[in-house]
């Protein structure tokens, strides 16, 4: 049976001979590249409209090593960027199959104009945006976009600290369990997996993309297309359209421009503990299920009034568990938890990659600790794995994580914090090359004093603000003299790829308009967080999702004027 449904859904692809053949004397409506989220998005709205859309994705379903290693890139810091292996991957859902499922909206303050972060501008208001998050979340399916949820228990005045704050969690996080089959079912999408980009097609007198080159093994060809709409993440966008500037230096705004330029991410990681004060308080965040049956979490931010009084960027903060790498924690949950995540058959199914890591940490092992905390507490770990792996694996409705209270109301206080846009952290091209003979690309990501100020002047207003109310304390593990120092030490990302092709009204600023159109271009189009000029306090997924509601809106309205 499961030989006939892989036939099946083979047969639903198209190679790129096949696919150019096809398209032979016919330009496909609109090209999307890029089969991650935002790419089945923008497909599926448009090919529900009646829009014929092909949809190419480099990789194919599963695991594609050789597709895996086309991304490859060179890191001119591996302590700032993840490797690409972990930070992405290529095939039919795109890097969702790496996702732990996250869905945070971006806040108000996000899209205002902050003068003390004027890199930051965005050319749309936070009202342009909201309408599609509804949108978003149906498509993610992580519950209605209520991001806001009173907190259970009476709390005094607390100067601008908000514990209302929510992230949202997928049922599934991988798109392609979601959303695969109605994709590749979809009679107006057609779709070529193992279909890699490496070339725009760009008439240099018109600045029109008439098509795109594409690659599969030692198959070229060229695809025409009305439009082309790039969705392949912040580095392969940036990564594409240099290279397609190779032959035209002028195009994109040129080797000035700001293409490849203000490559962000967040800093996150833990620094200091929460110490809660009173009884009871610490439940609050915990995941929980709301009346729509999909898990939530609370978390701290301030408000944008404190952000602005004080010069912040934006940062959100939640009670985490302490280092699972570490037995002084004593508990016999946590340390079935490390030593389930250090198994290599087990480990990795577990979660993603990039997280496990950091969670066995680079010390000793200490696999003898770990081993008495559970022989002492063996009862309770072996019920506790019983319901937890219940409802991760067992429920349509899959749980996220897990929290685990303990009498000393003690945690560690983990931070999400936007990062600062700086021109000089870019992509650009390499001189090595890929096994389809297109340049790598070369990452420069860069976190700097800015950053790390701002995270300790949040952490500082959250201490001053939860001590006064008597809620809890914020205790810093290092003196204050080091603690910036760790922080920089924790900044390293790469998974969320944001701003290599921001979105601004003046094209020396940014490489889009408002509507997502390149500028100096009638039909190319870009999707994802590539656009955008600003990462927040949030994960990327589900505004980029949002937005490629919007972009999809956009080009039902202009798509009769496209030439």
């Amino acid at each position: 049976m499961e030989e006939k449904a892989e036939v099946e859904r083979a047969s639903a692809y198209m190679s790129v001979n096949e696919l150019c053949i096809a398209a032979k004397g016919r330009r496909a409506d609109v090209a999307v590249v890029g089969a991650g989220p935002v790419g089945m998005k923008l497909a599926l709205d448009l090919a529900d409209a009646g829009i014929d859309v092909v949809l190419v994705e480099s990789g194919r379903e599963g695991t594609d090593k050789p597709a895996q290693a086309l991304g490859d890139a060179e890191i001119v810091d591996p302590a700032r960027h993840a490797p690409m292996d972990l930070a992405v991957r290529r095939g039919l859902g795109g890097t969702s199959a790496l996702w732990g499922g996250r869905a945070v909206a971006f806040d108000a303050i996000d899209f205002a104009p902050r003068p003390w972060l004027s890199e930051a501008a965005w050319p749309i208001a936070e009202a342009e945006v909201t309408p599609w998050y509804k949108a978003a979340s149906d498509f993610l399916d992580c519950g209605p976009p209520v991001f806001r949820a009173p907190f259970p228990a009476a709390l005094p005045p607390l100067g601008g600290l908000r514990l209302d704050d929510l992230e949202r969690w997928c049922a599934q996080p991988d798109m392609r369990r979601v959303h695969g089959a109605r994709l590749l079912a979809h009679p107006k999408i057609r779709v070529a997996l193992g279909a890699t980009a490496t070339r725009l097609r760009v008439d240099p007198v018109t600045g029109r993309t008439d098509g795109l080159d594409l690659a599969e093994g030692a198959t070229r060809a060229t695809l025409p297309a009305r439009a082309v709409a790039l969705a392949c993440g912040g580095v392969e966008t940036a990564r594409l359209m240099l290279a397609s500037r190779m032959d035209d230096p002028a195009l994109f705004g040129g080797p000035q421009g700001p293409l490849g330029r203000f490559y962000m991410g967040h800093a996150f990681g833990s620094i200091a503990d929460i110490a809660f004060l009173r009884p009871g308080d610490d439940a609050a965040f915990e995941f929980y299920r709301d009346a729509s049956g999909r898990y939530a979490r609370r978390r701290l931010t301030l408000d944008a009034e404190t952000q602005s009084a004080l010069k912040l960027m934006n940062m959100s903060a939640w009670p985490d568990l302490p280092e699972l790498y570490d037995p002084a924690h004593g508990s016999a949950i946590l340390s079935m938890a490390y030593l389930a995540l250090r198994m290599p058959a087990i480990g990795p199914r577990l979660m993603a990659e990039a997280i496990r890591r950091r969670k066995l940490g680079d010390g000793p092992a200490r696999l003898g600790a770990h081993l008495w905390n559970v022989l002492k507490g063996a009862p309770s770990a072996a019920l506790f794995s019983i319901r937890f792996l219940a409802a991760r694996y067992g429920s349509s409705v899959r749980l996220p994580g897990f929290f685990v209270r303990n009498a000393a109301r003690r945690y560690a206080f983990h931070f999400h914090a936007e990062h600062a846009p700086d021109p000089a952290s870019r992509v650009t091209l390499s001189e090595a090359r890929d096994a389809l003979g297109m340049p790598r690309a070369r990452i420069d990501l860069r976190f700097g004093d800015a950053d790390a100020r701002s995270i300790l002047a949040t952490h500082d207003a959250m201490d001053a603000r939860l001590r006064a109310a008597g809620i809890a304390r914020i205790e810093h593990r290092l003196p204050e003299a080091e603690r910036a120092a760790a922080i920089l030490a924790l900044a390293s990302d790469g998974f969320h790829q944001v701003g290599t092709a921001r979105m601004a009204a003046d094209p020396k600023r940014g490489v889009v308009d408002a509507d997502a159109r390149v500028h100096g271009s009638a039909n190319l189009f870009l999707a994802g967080s590539a656009v955008f000029p600003s990462s927040g306090q949030a994960n990327p997924t589900y505004l980029a999702v949002a937005l490629a509601a919007r972009l999809a809106a956009h080009l039902k309205r202009v798509f009769p004027e496209l030439p």
